[in-house]
């Protein structure tokens, strides 16, 4: 196949928490669809790069099946040295072309994954991947596509050709600096800035915070079509699909209607969503899709949240609680319990209906999620959360890092950076082999005591059940 700017590129390895079956799982089952269960489902992912979106999946569930395609060679081939180095035989990374497998591939699927591809492709390859959709996503299953939407992506569509201006002529491999440059410039603030001027420079300072790499490929691409919910719910309604909700919290109660009782039509709801967009220019959307013929509960049923699993991690003081993503004060007591407990266990997940019987308390948890304060999954953990006699780390952590990679993929879809070289090697020897006695016999580390490294270990949602 013909070399493509990923493989003279390449883009970052990277996975996705939101791209997740599990969060796919979760959603179709609060609007009171059946869902398959996310550790013996099929996936497919669509022009995921070097597949490690789905590696990491099915290192958690052996039992799935996982198939990526990409048309870059050189990040297929990575993904396929890292499965051979882990031994994982569940999961396929192939090269392949959207185009071609239009036509011919026809193996079903309970969740398929289109992430940062959809808005950086001309309307054949859109259309073909609609078609994928529509003939190999299953009757109860559930499609993912990102994008960048409208009407925010008009303000990157400024930029971008302000950018290509700027770099025309230019030989490929100087085009980034100088990208980088004009961003650099432009996003200085001037005295006489009018709104829209300040509005602009503020994105362009957004793009600076990108990687190199990704810069190149999301901004220099020869493609960029953000499309709008509208033009999404339009397109998936052509290949027998409706709009189901979004999967990144922020926008999770997107699909159903307001408490005002609106209509439950799907194109009422797309209007509804499209008119929110428009007055604060949504610039991206995670978005769900389902058969046309599925009947999704459009109305949010605390009921429906109580089957699915919590966890949390946050510090208290007495009404104020502090997470990772901010502080939020909770005056309710047995709401504040429950948190705590979640705390405390960390990184357990419990049942919602393990922890309270309370209606109002799941709904409570599911807007917290929402607000990115809590975590809900569709599933128990993939992880144990206790080291057990003999330690074990996934297979594929432990590739990971003989093979060099400063990170390492979580059971629980998290990236974690270990970089020194004392926890690095306690990971890459915790192969089940050893028991707790002998490797807390065996410490020498002056830095770093076992009872800490275990800990790190358990926390990152390393360890094999």
């Amino acid at each position: 196949m013909t070399e493509t700017t990923y493989d003279s590129v390449a883009y970052p390895t990277m996975i996705f928490p939101h791209a997740h079956p599990d969060r796919m799982a979760l959603m179709a089952r609060i609007h009171g669809l059946d869902a398959a269960p996310v550790e013996t489902a099929r996936v497919l992912e669509i022009g995921g790069g070097d597949g490690a979106n789905v590696i990491a999946m099915a290192a958690a569930y052996p039992d799935g099946r996982f198939l990526n395609f990409d048309l870059a060679a050189s990040a297929v081939a990575r993904g396929q040295a890292l499965l051979k180095e882990a031994g994982l035989t569940n999961v396929r990374v192939e090269v392949g072309d959207i185009l071609d497998a239009a036509e011919s591939l026809t193996e079903t699927f309970d969740y398929i994954i289109v992430h940062g591809v959809y808005a950086w492709v001309p309307e054949p390859v859109r259309e073909a991947i609609w078609k994928i959709i529509g003939r190999c996503l299953a009757a109860e299953g559930v499609a993912y596509i990102s994008y960048n939407a409208l009407p925010g992506g008009h303000v990157r569509k400024l930029l971008r050709d302000m950018i290509l201006r700027h770099v025309e002529g230019l030989p490929d491999a100087e085009r980034t600096a100088a990208a980088r440059e004009f961003l650099t410039a432009y996003a200085a603030p001037r005295d006489d800035d009018r709104p829209l001027q300040t509005g602009l420079r503020g994105e362009a300072a957004n793009m600076l915070d990108k990687p190199p790499e990704v810069l190149y490929h999301d901004e220099l691409g020869p493609c960029f079509e953000p499309q709008s919910l509208t033009d999404m719910a339009q397109a998936a309604g052509h290949h027998g699909m409706q709009y189901l909700n979004e999967a990144h919290p922020g926008l999770l109660a997107d699909g159903f209607i307001s408490e005002a009782g609106d209509s439950t039509k799907v194109r009422d709801i797309v209007a509804a969503v499209q008119r929110r967009d428009d007055d604060i220019v949504r610039f991206f959307r995670h978005s769900l899709f389902v058969r046309a013929e599925a009947k999704p509960e459009r109305r949010l049923d605390p009921a429906r949240i109580m089957s699915s699993h919590v966890s949390a991690r946050c510090t208290r003081d007495g009404q104020k609680f502090t997470s990772k993503d901010g502080e939020f004060v909770i005056s309710n007591e047995g709401l504040a319990e429950i948190l705590d407990k979640l705390s405390a266990s960390w990184p357990r997940r419990f049942r919602i209906d393990e922890l309270t019987d309370q209606e109002p308390y799941a709904h409570a948890l599911f807007r917290l999620f929402d607000f990115g304060l809590t975590q809900l999954h569709g599933g128990p953990a993939p992880f144990s959360d206790t080291p057990g006699d003999r330690p074990k780390v996934s297979a594929l952590a432990r590739a990971m890092i003989r093979q060099g990679y400063p990170m390492m993929y979580t059971l629980d879809h998290r990236t974690q950076n270990i970089t020194e070289d004392e926890p690095r090697a306690f990971v890459l020897g915790l192969d089940g082999r050893s028991d707790v006695v002998d490797l807390k016999a065996g410490w020498t580390s002056e830095a770093l005591s076992f009872e800490a490294a275990m800990t790190m270990v358990v926390e990152s949602g390393l360890l094999q059940p």
